[in-house]
């Protein structure tokens, strides 16, 4: 087995993250470096079979084969990943640790947490043929209760370089790119620090009240700011804070235009799918969402309305507002800020006062030399989420693990840094904690469902009738995508059934135009070549054929068909009899569904899509912090009050009390939108010393 010395650094990590002693490690570095023996026939391994697991979505299981001088067979067992994801790249995976011979193989894009799993389970296997042996922690070791997220912050003994800036800004994402922008505008010596080797960004929805844009499309003061705040605050279960949320809404749209402004080349729209150019496309467009309003939806009457003042920007690229936060990293680097890629922060600096002083980074890209930073006036986190830890996700939000939701973050796929590993780690909030910064309590997972079905997201969370294993009704169907996961998850192996009948075409335009539901439809002769042709919330009528999982004749021959049987069977029948009793009746006096989408079930041919749980794009819950950015010590229990830490700022999703229990989805794109505002508020009040 040949094993380079990068590649014996890896098994090292993955054997020290399992539990390996340094005495283990030694005997795998003198086994690493002894590939000669091998080659020349001498025994390296104790020949037999051998079984690693190690922790991915689910338990990830590697059993490899040995001979005295090599691995003679591998099985990779993910069976408990997620399905569509980690689950198919066991074949993958066998075959490059078998070409490999050895735990050193490349990560599977898309699958880096399984991939990283079955790293650690093959490297258990090799250390068990090589004799190594493997030290059980201490009976009472945290490491047995897997509640210790937090620790231990790391010891650095010495640096190899101290640079001094006024700001040192960690995280190039949306928000830490726009901090970064604004403290350099004000003059400030800014250092830009990211693990990864580019910015980050996904997605394109943005919300914002009032201003110039709002004004542009005819949609400013339609909704009160108040309102819109209280029903956030409603939403979060009062666990979050109103003064950051106000603020926000006051304000915000100044700083969009501010940020919008730094790419001249983008094209603004005046509805959601107005005819542009490929050029256009290409280079970028802004649209106002479900604008206009679809005729029979009025947001003033929903108990849970959907506002109509966000927008999205939409491109050929990937990162559709890619172009625009590549901008105001330019406008950035203009005006002084230095850029760090491919380098970790790893532990704060603080002064005999508590004052946060500087920070210090591993530089991945130079042999893993740290690098001390000085930052006179301040560190700002822009870390991100904590979703890829699974610790962290344990301890601040065990539902997601519980029901094993299929983890976005923990995935890889919103971003690898310059090591393989998804980058929403929580390390602003580990680096945070060991100085005593306070955690928020209460996080706010982003489970909001989009639908289910055949094409991936078929009629989307369009409200038609809802049944659960045993054939039972369990909710009013016209609820926001949060609410919908929740009810879902409550039910009997987390699993539903949409049901609807052929007048789904003609019932479509009376739903509500919630995020992920379908309310439009549009004209079968409507050409297609618009690059601004798609939107999930309008469809032709023919697009949408095929976009379930079931189809019967009848009634019972639907329900035969997803399995009901027996008592199940009888349950469903009649809850589809009941369902129908009070849409003919006009009132849902079971679950108060509103009579306008209503729909009896009547009209063969019928339909049905199952549903299981979502995924989860992040896990929102930072340092607590307020208006100003700052964050604050735990507090003395005799004196609760909690003092602000000098010198350490947070903003974007590593920044607390935003959110609490919930994401919130009344507003679409309202973490963009607090990540650009919050961005540019925490710039200049580090360099204001705000």
């Amino acid at each position: 087995m040949k094993i380079s010395r990068k590649g014996f650094m890896k098994v090292a990590a993955a054997a020290a993250m399992s539990g390996v002693t340094a005495g283990a490690l030694a005997a795998c570095e003198n086994a690493a470096g002894s590939s000669s023996a091998a080659a020349s026939g001498e025994a390296l391994y104790t020949p037999g079979t051998y079984t690693g697991t190690a922790q991915g979505i689910g338990e990830v299981k590697v059993t490899m084969t040995f001979t005295e001088t090599a691995i003679t067979e591998v099985v990779v067992d993910t069976s408990q990943e997620t399905e569509s994801i980690g689950g198919v790249a066991a074949p993958t995976l066998q075959e490059a640790l078998m070409a490999a011979q050895s735990a050193e193989i490349d990560n599977i894009s898309g699958a880096t947490v399984t991939t990283n799993a079955v790293k650690k389970a093959a490297a258990s296997c090799i250390e068990q043929a090589m004799g190594v042996s493997v030290e059980a922690p201490a009976e009472d070791s945290s490491a047995d209760t897997g509640d210790d997220w937090l620790g231990e912050e790391p010891v650095i003994d010495s640096v190899s370089e101290t640079l001094d800036f006024d700001v040192v800004v960690v995280g190039a994402g949306l928000s830490g790119i726009c901090a970064a922008r604004a403290a350099a505008e004000e003059g400030a010596l800014v250092a830009i620090v990211e693990k990864s080797s580019s910015f980050n960004c996904r997605s394109g929805e943005y919300a914002v009240l009032n201003g110039s844009l709002n004004r542009r499309w005819g949609r400013e003061g339609i909704v009160d700011e108040d309102v819109v705040v209280d029903r956030l605050m409603r939403e979060c279960t009062y666990r979050n804070k109103r003064a950051i949320l106000k603020k926000w809404a006051s304000h915000a749209h100044e700083v969009i235009d501010w940020f919008i402004g730094a790419y001249p080349d983008l094209t603004i729209c005046d509805t959601t799918r107005q005819v542009v150019t490929q050029e256009q496309f290409d280079k970028g467009i802004l649209v106002p969402l479900a604008w206009p309003q679809p005729e029979l939806y009025d947001y003033r009457n929903e108990e849970f309305p959907t506002y109509p003042t966000s927008m999205e920007f939409r491109s050929s690229r990937a990162d559709q507002q890619g172009f625009v936060v590549e901008a105001n990293l330019n406008k950035a680097i203009e005006s002084g800020a230095e850029t760090f890629f491919g380098c970790f922060g790893t532990k704060l600096l603080q002064d005999e006062d508590g004052r946060v002083t500087g920070i210090i980074i591993r530089d991945a890209n130079d042999g893993n030399r740290y690098i001390q930073m000085n930052a006179r006036m301040g560190v700002i986190l822009a870390t991100g989420d904590n979703s890829g830890d699974e610790k962290i996700m344990k301890h601040f939000a065990p539902e997601v693990v519980e029901k094993n939701i299929a983890n976005m973050g923990a995935m890889g796929m919103l971003g690898v840094d310059v090591e393989g590993k998804t980058v929403e780690t929580g390390d602003g909030l580990r680096m945070g904690a060991w100085i005593g910064a306070k955690v928020q309590d209460y996080h706010a997972p982003m489970t909001h469902h989009m639908g289910g079905g055949g094409a991936g997201v078929g009629m989307g969370i369009t409200p038609f009738l809802q049944l659960n294993l045993h054939g039972e009704r369990f909710m009013n169907e016209c609820i926001p995508g949060q609410q919908l996961e929740n009810q879902i998850e409550l039910q009997p192996e987390c699993t539903s059934f949409q049901i609807f009948d052929s007048r789904w075409g003609e019932e479509i335009p009376y739903m509500p135009a919630n995020h992920g539901g379908l309310c439009y439809v549009i004209p079968e002769n409507e050409d297609e070549s618009n690059p601004n042709f798609s939107d999930r919330q309008y469809t032709k009528l023919s697009a949408k054929e095929g976009s379930w999982d079931y189809e019967a004749d009848t009634i019972e021959g639907l329900l035969t068909q997803i399995g009901y049987e027996g008592e199940a069977l009888e349950t469903a029948l009649a809850s589809i009899e009941r369902y129908n009793e009070l849409c003919h009746a006009g009132y849902d006096e079971d679950f108060n569904k509103p009579a306008s989408r209503m729909f009896a079930l009547e009209n063969p041919p019928f339909y049905a899509s199952k549903w299981g749980t979502t995924s989860m794009l992040v896990c929102v819950g930072g340092l607590e912090s307020d208006e100003n950015c700052h964050t604050f010590t735990e507090g003395d229990p005799a004196s609760p009050k909690r003092a602000i830490i000098p010198g350490l700022y947070v903003c974007g999703n590593v920044q607390g009390n935003r959110y609490a229990v919930e994401y919130p989805i009344c507003l679409r794109g309202i973490s963009h939108s607090l990540c650009v505002y919050y961005g540019y508020v925490v710039g200049k009040n580090c360099v204001a010393g705000v």
